[in-house]
């Protein structure tokens, strides 16, 4: 056990552009970083940090999220210190700073990890981005390198290529067809919803694409390694499905906020239960090639229950049957 424990906030705002993220410079040494203070006994870590958080910088209507928390140890003074991050959102803007800061700043995340000069910490920051799914990891990259880089990692005559091919032209269409999202980065999602598979095609496929994309700093494609497998289900409903079962479910409720589900994300979960191996099918009939493939399961009538809730809001969305936009 640490012999100091402490507790702080990733604390962000979410702005039209993206994510602003508060850092604070201390007025003792000038290091930059966040808001944070130690555990008072009896106290937990989530209220430690929301009082620390308020003494610090003023801002008190903060709400902190239960699943993610990372944690950095040190020595302070010949002493273990171990401090636990939690990510907490806010709309206040204005900081009333306390004696201990001399400095704050709202910024993105490329000129807070500038500001910020310990690994430790930059490594807690760049985590919290991708769980909050930060716009500004996306990089812009084009469909045709995406699927290079998805040939590369599993194999350019794989059978996951045929049937991703048939995912992101699919997605590529539904994205064109009920708007509000970029036809390119869904593709490029696409491509890689599939990749995990580089390493295993068992169930932590999701898992493995989602840390694989992290490593290769394509971590703004990330969540949609999960979201295609989850398709919008519960925590709830997760944990008690025994293919899925709790320690999958919480790692990946950890690793992105699975509680949002975008346009963007539910257009590639929809596409990839259209996709019948590497032909393309109505739900009816990917539902009944998984139950002939794998027998019948609560996962795979949850998933065909929930793309079909999907078909419905993304024909409501392009104003169009989507079957026929298809092919099928």
């Amino acid at each position: 056990m640490p012999e100091i424990r402490a507790s702080g906030l990733v604390l962000v705002r979410r702005e039209a552009e993206g994510l602003l993220y508060l850092r604070l410079v201390n007025a003792r040494h000038g290091d930059v970083g966040l808001p944070k203070g130690r555990v008072e006994p009896g106290e937990t870590e989530a209220a430690a940090a929301l009082r620390e958080t308020e003494e610090e910088t003023g801002i008190a209507a903060v709400a902190v999220n239960p699943f993610w928390r990372r944690t950095m140890r040190y020595t302070l003074g010949g002493r273990e210190k171990e401090v636990a991050y939690r990510v907490g959102t806010t709309d206040r803007a204005d900081v009333t700073l306390s004696a201990e800061h001399k400095e704050f700043a709202w910024g993105r995340l490329e000129e807070t990890l500038r500001a910020i000069r310990h690994a430790s910490l930059l490594a807690i920051l760049r985590s919290a981005a991708l769980f909050l799914k930060d716009p500004s990891l996306r990089r812009g990259l084009d469909p045709a390198k995406a699927r290079a880089l998805l040939e590369a990692k599993v194999g350019g005559g794989a059978p996951v290529v045929a049937h991703t091919a048939q995912v992101a032209g699919m997605a590529r269409l539904l994205a064109e067809s009920v708007g509000g999202v970029d036809p390119a980065y869904v593709e490029c999602c696409a491509w890689f919803h599939d990749i995990g598979r580089a390493k295993t095609h068992g169930l932590r496929h999701p898992m493995e694409g989602f840390s694989l994309l992290a490593a290769e700093g394509l971590g703004g494609y990330a969540p949609c390694c999960l979201s295609h497998f989850t398709k919008g289900a519960s925590r709830e409903d997760l944990l008690a499905d025994p293919h899925v079962g709790p320690s999958l479910t919480e790692e990946m409720w950890g690793a992105c906020d699975l509680e949002t589900f975008p346009l963007e994300e539910r257009v590639v979960a929809l596409a990839d239960f259209l996709a019948v191996g590497d032909r393309r099918g109505r739900i009816e009939e990917r539902e009944a090639d998984l139950v002939r493939r794998y027998g019948p399961s609560p996962t795979i009538a949850r998933n065909a229950r929930l793309s079909r809730a999907l078909l419905v809001d993304l024909e409501a969305r392009a104003g169009r049957p989507l079957y026929p936009l298809l092919g099928l």
